[in-house]
């Protein structure tokens, strides 16, 4: 009996031993698995993967973003003293061309007439200036014929403006606004005309309803012509570079940029007085139609610099320099994986922009692989 306990005891010694035998193998297999793993990450941690691009062909252009503005190429402020005292019997269409009758103030018409120098008095034979020439500039578009000299306002003027005044089933007056007792009195009273620079003109608001007085009128008249302009914060000169505008629809316009202009301000602008506080260059465009005028976005990118359509370009990442500060490019080796991975190349970088350089350099070729720096 003794000798078989003894061997029982022996038998589960044995065991135990085996078993912790057992268990510290399989820890040293994990450990060593573990180690193994440890040092596989921090290898692959110690060499990343190059991130490779392409040389290709193509332009590389430095733009300047500009604001658009537009404003009526003529506006004209009436001064409410000009209507004089009467009160407004026929109100102002939206829009008014050459000839047409902006509003009638005690019965009388107003007739927009196209001309310069604005009206600033009453015209009658005697009277001589520019502003008799321009009248009769419009009696001749009407189709009248005058013998006066250019802005003398004699008789032949003063039958044309009667002929005129009768055509049209107006009142034939005097320059004084009084009824005109023979055609030779006929003459034109400030209260009845207006010179625009540009017609047809757009009516603004203030000019008045029926019942107003007109000495309260605040009558201002736009050109529907507008003048396209572009402003810029930088100090480089523009004038003459291309640039593309884009509409509201998604069309895209070349124009050029002109001669500097005088800045073009919001009307918040002008009514605070701050003409002065705007510094940026303001350029006239050219070139833009007439129909697109009117529906433009209000920035545009002006190409400043260019390097030629078939110019050799990386991204810019893939520009390297030396601690002499030579350009180069680093192209990946394509060889068995024996000696240097990569092969640098000198370059000469004539432009970066937008995320790209344009280079050039001995044995660079469209499709070479570059490396781009991490």
């Amino acid at each position: 009996m003794k000798q078989r306990a003894r061997a029982s005891v022996l038998i589960t010694v044995t065991s135990v031993v085996t078993a912790l035998l057992i268990a510290v193998a399989s820890v040293g297999v994990l450990v060593f698995i573990g180690v193994g793993n440890f040092g596989a990450t921090q290898a692959t941690d110690e060499a990343p993967v190059d991130v490779i691009a392409s040389v290709d062909t193509g332009s590389v252009q430095k733009t300047l973003s500009v604001e658009v503005r537009t404003t009526p190429l003529s506006t004209l402020d009436i001064p409410s003293a000009q209507f004089g005292s009467g009160i407004v019997t026929g109100v102002a269409p939206a829009t008014v061309d050459d000839g047409g009758v902006l509003l009638s103030v005690s019965e009388q018409p107003v007739i927009v007439m196209q001309g310069a120098l604005p009206a600033y008095r009453n015209l009658s034979e005697g009277a001589e200036g520019g502003d008799v020439a321009q009248l009769q500039e419009y009696l001749r578009r009407t189709g009248l014929t005058i013998n006066d000299k250019a802005g003398l306002f004699g008789p032949s003027t003063a039958g044309a403006l009667f002929e005129h005044y009768k055509s049209r089933s107006f009142a034939v007056v005097t320059a004084d606004g009084a009824r005109a007792e023979s055609w030779r009195d006929t003459g034109l009273p400030l209260s009845r005309y207006v010179f625009v620079a540009s017609t047809p003109v757009t009516v603004g608001t203030g000019c008045g309803r029926v019942g107003q007085t007109a000495d309260s009128l605040k009558c201002v008249l736009s050109s529907q012509g507008v003048a396209v302009a572009v402003a810029s914060d930088a100090d480089q000169d523009l004038a003459g570079l291309p640039l593309t505008l884009s509409t509201s629809s998604g069309a895209e316009i070349p124009a050029t940029i002109g001669d500097p202009t005088t800045p073009i301000l919001d009307v918040s602008d002008e009514d605070e007085g701050n003409e002065t506080s705007d510094t940026r260059r303001w350029y006239a465009l050219n070139g833009v139609p007439a129909e697109a005028q009117g529906d433009l976005g209000e920035t545009a990118e002006v190409v400043v610099e260019s390097s030629p359509e078939d110019a050799l370009r990386v991204p810019s990442t893939a520009i390297r320099e030396t601690a002499e500060g030579a350009t180069f490019i680093r192209e990946p080796s394509s060889g068995s994986g024996k000696g240097d991975p990569y092969r640098d190349h000198p370059v000469e970088v004539t432009l970066c922009a937008g995320g790209y350089c344009a280079v050039s350099g001995e044995g660079i070729v469209d499709g070479m692989k570059v490396i781009l720096l991490g």
